[in-house]
């Protein structure tokens, strides 16, 4: 018992924790958008991890994989394992909500989002991040796509992943923090909706899925409490290399999160 999530095909509390989900979500990615690009403090202390970083157009991998091509393959590839491991209905979920939130980063950054010129800077939205959205969109999907028995270790992996193409896209000065909070706030979003329209139905136990599930939520925390000490003390310093530490700190926490919240959300239904 203590190493699922779930007994045979069923959790209990499926639509309250797709909901709690979705709100805590929202917050954070509502919250990084108003407190990042919305606000002259914050657009400073963005401006400084910007300064910062090392800017390169040609970074190596994980970040450097990402194209439409790439992308679509690796969606097909997650569906057919989906459709493998779960039926049809588990392989349309795993391509079309990815998708959805792709395109729904692309509108958001375009057309509906704008940052405000705060102070003497040409500052372009790149609210949410497009390359983290990508990221954190696949490792959502193949959480859900794998068998049971190994979702938590493709959970665990996938943390790792996210929080080195959120560290990347910071220390290459692709992105802003809010830019990368915000692309894996959209995702756990949108997975968190459809587990609120229909809980996902799960086939087996998710073995180690307890104990994965707290060591990434207390590894997301401590991190997250390092990155506001970090801010702290670089705000009071007025120094770049740590506001850019308290970034890169931050995105580890949140991949840390977003594996959790994904891993959560796909361990059934009501």
């Amino acid at each position: 018992m203590t190493g699922a999530l779930s007994g045979p095909g069923i959790s209990p509390g499926g639509r309250s924790r797709a909901a709690w989900f979705t709100a805590f979500w929202l917050v954070v990615g509502v919250g990084s958008y108003v407190l990042g690009v919305r606000n002259a403090l914050g657009q400073r202390a963005e401006n400084s991890v910007l300064d910062a970083a090392e800017f390169t157009t040609n970074p190596p991998p994980p970040l450097n994989l990402v194209s439409i091509p790439t992308v679509a393959i690796a969606l097909v590839v997650i569906g057919l394992l989906a459709l493998w491991a779960h039926g049809l209905r588990r392989a349309f979920v795993v391509t079309i909500v990815p998708a959805l939130a792709i395109l729904a980063s692309q509108l958001l950054k375009l057309q509906l989002l704008t940052r405000p010129q705060l102070f003497e800077l040409d500052a372009p939205n790149t609210f949410p991040s497009g390359h983290m959205t990508v990221f954190t969109a696949l490792v959502g999907a193949l959480i859900w796509a794998v068998p049971a028995r190994i979702r938590a270790i493709v959970a665990l992996l996938g943390a790792v992943l996210l929080g080195a193409v959120g560290w990347q896209l910071l220390a290459y000065g692709w992105h802003r923090p809010s830019d990368v909070f915000g692309g894996i706030a959209l995702v756990c979003c949108v997975f968190a909706l459809a587990g609120l329209v229909r809980p996902a139905h799960n086939r087996g136990r998710i073995a180690l899925a307890r104990t994965v599930s707290v060591g990434l939520a207390l590894v997301g925390w401590i991190l997250a409490g390092g990155a506001l000490v970090l801010a702290g003390v670089a705000g009071l310093q007025a120094s770049s290399e740590l506001m850019l530490s308290a970034g890169e700190f931050g995105g580890l926490a949140a991949g840390a999160l977003a594996a959790r919240s994904l891993l959560r959300l796909s361990a059934g239904q009501d």
